[in-house]
């Protein structure tokens, strides 16, 4: 599992590495050698902030999540944070119910973003924890599972330019999740499975 979050990662970084290279020798004008960076020839366009949502299956069940992020969009490439919570049932008030809660790191890149429908990718990478609760005290959670996990979910799918302010992005990707131990019927690894995602982005697009 590790071996294939390290792999997703390594993949996005060397991409974004070699779509900001220029192909012409890294020197100045005086001939000194410039300090390649990983967003060297991007400009800050624009920022962006919005709610995401999200559907999946889990032991034959739906389940639905919600969250938000914001970044910072330089050029097709932008970056920035988030948060999900997600459910594996339908909500069940007194019944106890596994939920998992994770941030972290958000990169995405679209092209050609200047048209009204382009390709969206993305890849949210984030730690958090899986536990259980029956939604009542407050979303009080049972302390008998406190599960630490790492999560990661790359994406793919398709971007409406709304607005000038304003892009909606509808795509599927994978949810892969590390430290899950199991709980009732859910294995350990039940809860890796296809994703779908709604995507609202309000700000500035330059």
């Amino acid at each position: 599992m590790r071996t294939k979050l390290l792999f997703l990662s390594l993949v996005l970084s060397t991409s974004s590495l070699f779509a900001q290279q220029d192909s012409s020798s890294a020197t100045s004008k005086t001939g000194m050698h410039e300090t390649q960076t990983l967003f060297k020839n991007n400009k800050v366009r624009g920022g962006f902030g919005g709610p995401i949502f999200s559907w999946s299956q889990a032991n034959g069940k739906t389940g639905y999540g919600a969250g938000g992020g914001g970044g910072v969009v330089m050029d097709r490439f932008f970056v920035g944070l988030f948060g999900m919570g997600e459910t594996f049932d339908r909500v069940n008030v007194g019944q106890d119910q596994l939920v998992l809660g994770y941030g972290g790191l958000w990169l995405g890149y679209t092209i050609p973003s200047h048209k009204l429908l382009h390709l969206y990718t993305s890849m949210k990478i984030g730690g958090g924890g899986i536990g259980i609760t029956n939604f009542n005290d407050d979303w009080e959670f049972d302390e008998d599972l406190n599960d630490v996990v790492l999560v990661a979910v790359p994406e793919a799918g398709l971007e409406l330019n709304v607005a000038r302010w304003f892009r909606m992005s509808g795509s599927i990707g994978y949810r892969f999740v590390d430290g899950f131990e199991g709980w009732g019927n859910y294995k350990k690894n039940d809860l890796n499975a296809p994703v779908y995602s709604l995507t609202f982005r309000f700000g500035w697009f330059k």
